[in-house]
């Protein structure tokens, strides 16, 4: 029987299956397949109620020697509390299943679940249930996150249009420089660089307060979170928003530090996955009314680019430099077997956009 091959497919191509045969709307359904959250509003509630989930299997999305069971909790927790933030809505609850395998003891599993409290309490988020089983093939980890809007604001993937200016909060790259240092061996940092990028991979923060602010700021038009890596992420914006984009890479804010290492910062700016940083619009009417009200005390934001009319993305090295196409070299998890969340090898694809 043929079938022995790996799927051929992206995670995006299951998504778009999904939405066309299973994608239906109701009257309490705001957004349903294809966002990072669905948006429902139950009935007689005055607001919406947001719901995301992910799965981190070990060997796929981690590997249990580079992190404490504390540092894997308060990971696991934060790609879904990324979500939230991604629509802008206010962390409420959240499950947990886990499949343990027989060697993890009682101490290891609690650990794993303070650390992700630790998290949960810092963003108002309380634990209500999930399942637990027993694994024969490492530790599976699947959490289901609920948020609530906040006077009904929220933010999609959608509503994005030519000429709006496209803005990331944080690093970017930092999570991804953190994967090589590990991939080399470097379990623990000699430097303040490599322990921040160390921290950053296994200990994200997510935006939630930022998230909520942009939301209710109504100076924003489209957001969402940055799991997969800018060139992923962004052309999934641009699908929502059927909009093209144009960023320049002269302004990505990358980690320069970690050239130290053998890294390319700006290689890792664009497709360095789990930074959970969000990546949002601005229309450019509103452009220095959003610069003077964002908040100080929130991470630093950058205007990297623009939304265009014209489908695709893509990028400009410097002043005068011709755009090039954007190679969508993010993570997938069709395409990346071979490591945990190991960005892709980029080097026979550098010239198409570094040096043009």
């Amino acid at each position: 029987m043929p079938g022995k091959r790996h799927w051929d497919t992206s995670e995006d191509r299951v998504v778009r299956f999904l939405q066309k045969h299973f994608g239906l709307r109701t009257a309490t359904l705001k957004m349903g397949i294809g966002d990072d959250a669905a948006v429902f509003h139950p009935p007689g509630a005055d607001e919406f109620w947001a719901v995301t989930t992910d799965i981190l299997l070990e060997d796929i999305d981690f590997r249990r020697g580079w992190l404490t069971p504390g540092q894997l909790g308060h990971k696991s927790l934060a790609a879904n509390l990324s979500d939230l933030a991604a629509m802008g809505v206010q962390p409420r609850y959240y499950t947990v299943g886990l499949g343990i395998p027989g060697e993890l003891k009682q101490n290891w599993i609690a650990a794993f679940y303070r650390g992700m409290s630790r998290l949960g309490d810092a963003h108002g988020a309380m634990l209500i249930g999930g399942d637990l089983s027993r694994s024969t093939r490492g530790l599976h980890i699947s959490i289901a996150a609920f948020g609530e809007t906040l006077h009904r604001r929220l933010l999609y993937r959608s509503g994005g249009s030519p000429g709006d200016l496209i803005f990331v909060t944080g690093t970017l790259g930092l999570s991804a420089a953190g994967l090589k240092l590990l991939e080399l061996g470097k379990i623990r940092g000699e430097s303040l660089p490599e322990r921040l990028a160390l921290k950053a991979h296994r200990e994200p923060q997510p935006r939630c307060e930022t998230g909520t602010w942009l939301a209710q700021s109504g100076l924003v038009c489209c957001m969402m979170d940055l799991s997969d890596g800018l060139s992923a992420d962004l052309r999934r914006m641009c699908a929502a928003s059927r909009t093209g984009a144009e960023i320049y890479t002269e302004l990505l804010p990358s980690f320069p530090e970690c050239a130290a290492w053998r890294c390319d910062p700006l290689t890792l700016a664009l497709h360095g996955g789990e930074d959970f940083e969000l990546l949002f619009a601005v229309p450019a009417r509103a452009l220095q009314a959003f610069r003077a009200a964002y908040p100080r005390r929130f991470p630093q934001v950058t205007q990297i680019g623009k939304l265009t009319r014209k489908t695709g993305v893509v990028c400009r090295s410097g002043p005068g430099k011709p755009p090039k196409p954007l190679p969508a070299l993010g993570f997938d998890h069709f395409r990346h077997r071979e490591s945990p969340r190991k960005p892709s090898n980029y080097s026979a694809h550098q010239s198409r956009y570094l040096n043009a």
